[in-house]
């Protein structure tokens, strides 16, 4: 597996990232047991990458699968805005993942110079807690071109996870070219970036092949993550990482969906969460626009019945 430097942070990381989203209760609902045999086996094949998040809660998978794989490269990301909720944060991550050390951790979700000003105090804290060892590297995650475009300005971010996909799908506020001129700016700054969504949620599965080769020959990403439910996904994508797609045919017919359960209430909390904007209430029950959904699952995190989910 292909290694690569990403960017200012200096850490080295595969080229295929194992994103855990997909193996969380938001989505898979694997156990913990099962979660860190998928990571075991990504990284016997060479994966050393993995991206978690304080809202996913697969910290418990990360742990167990650190015993035995304990060169993971560890990105996470939090909603935080100041100081204090960035240390509760990552102490958080810390009691997770059982070390006292993040390679990487971002602020989640971030939207544009606005939102980075708002939660710059956040960023700073960051910074000194880089400084201080507990931390290697710095970033933000986002839909947004004008997040990217603006985080050059922010001298201690370090790397930028942003949603892009051939098809540009899910991106909020410009078109796949947009991404990749933002980007391109970011890496001039010698800023790291590691890319999600490649399938686009799940939209471009039917035409898998084209979808990650797109990822994998852009000279724009230092990494990609991928969320794999099981060792056929792991090998297919490892496969197609080292170049053979072939393994990518027998997962084209896997199709993603949001269930609502009979009991939903209605209350529009899903739809309040949803950054998609593919959520509405109609007849007193959440409803989802499929052409919008990206599958995230966090509208499921949002629900106080528990009633959505990611299948």
């Amino acid at each position: 597996m292909q290694t690569n430097r990403l960017g200012k942070s200096g850490l080295m990381v595969s080229r295929l990232c194992y994103g855990t989203l997909t193996m969380s209760p938001l989505q898979k609902d694997l156990s913990p047991e099962a979660g860190a045999r998928l990571l075991i086996h990504a990284y016997e094949r060479g994966v050393r990458f993995l991206d978690t998040a304080d809202l996913y809660g697969t910290y418990p998978h990360i742990r167990l699968a650190l015993r035995e794989a304990p060169d993971y490269v560890v990105s996470t990301k939090a909603y935080c805005w100041d100081e204090p909720t960035a240390a509760a944060a990552l102490e958080r991550a810390f009691r997770g993942i059982g070390r006292d050390y993040v390679d990487l951790f971002m602020l989640h979700e971030q939207e544009s110079l606005y939102t980075l000003r708002g939660h710059e105090e956040a960023l700073v804290y960051l910074q000194k807690q880089k400084e201080r060892g507990h931390i290697g590297a710095v970033g933000v995650s986002t839909h947004y071109v004008a997040c990217v475009r603006a985080a050059p300005r922010f001298p201690m971010i370090d790397v930028i996870h942003p949603l892009i996909n051939r098809a540009g799908i899910g991106i909020q506020d410009g078109t796949r070219e947009d991404m990749e001129d933002a980007i391109r700016a970011a890496r001039a700054h010698n800023i790291g970036i590691f890319a999600m969504k490649p399938l686009g949620g799940g939209h471009l599965i039917a035409d898998n092949r084209a979808a990650l080769q797109y990822a994998i020959d852009s000279p724009l990403l230092d990494s990609v993550a991928m969320g794999m439910q099981s060792v056929q996904e792991i090998d297919a994508d490892v496969a197609a990482f080292e170049g053979d797609l072939r393994l990518l045919d027998a997962l084209k017919d896997r199709p993603r969906q949001i269930m609502v359960h009979d009991w939903c209430e209605g209350c529009g909390k899903c739809a309040e969460r949803c950054r998609q904007k593919a959520i509405s209430i109609v007849d007193g029950r959440a409803r989802v626009d499929p052409e919008k959904c990206v599958f995230c699952g966090y509208c499921a995190r949002a629900c106080p019945q528990f009633c959505i989910k990611v299948v």
